[in-house]
């Protein structure tokens, strides 16, 4: 009975060579090379697998994350300018000021700043620097008038 259902025409012959051909190229998509995917580890597949759908997985957490964050961007934008459509508003109708740092930024443009403040010593020499500049430059003046008389 079972050869009869072996020799029909439903019977499909399925051969496992095809199958890794028609996945090469999927495989390769994902990172693997054509060595580690006839010759490596079967198992490799696997994992290969399991950390594309991993990475595919945070990746679109970080989409959805920025998407939404832009959406709060333009929220914000829209309450700020908000002012300026009321025209007949008897305050003030200026907008709001465009936001310093992007969110979550905060922390980070302020070591910038810091960074960028010079010490009471940078100060002390860059004045140092130009005292001596400009009374170098004024001696120069002096002797270059004294030689034309």
């Amino acid at each position: 009975m079972e050869d009869s259902w072996i020799n029909s025409d439903k019977a499909k012959h399925i051969f496992l060579s095809e199958q890794f051909d028609k996945m090469c190229p999927y495989f390769l998509s994902i990172g693997m090379t054509y060595e580690q995917y006839w010759y490596g580890d079967v198992t490799m597949t696997k994992d290969y697998l399991k950390a594309y759908k991993l990475k595919a997985k945070r990746d679109d957490e970080i989409e959805q994350w920025n998407i939404w964050k832009q959406g709060m961007y333009i929220y914000e934008a829209l309450c700020d300018v908000s002012p300026v459509l009321h025209a007949f508003s008897k305050k003030g109708t200026k907008p709001l000021p465009y936001s310093e740092a992007p969110y979550g930024m905060e922390e980070y443009k302020k070591k910038l700043e810091e960074k960028r403040k010079p010490t009471k010593q940078e100060v002390e020499n860059e004045r140092l620097r130009a005292r001596i500049f400009f009374l170098n430059w004024a001696k120069a003046t002096k002797e270059k008038f004294k030689n034309e008389r």
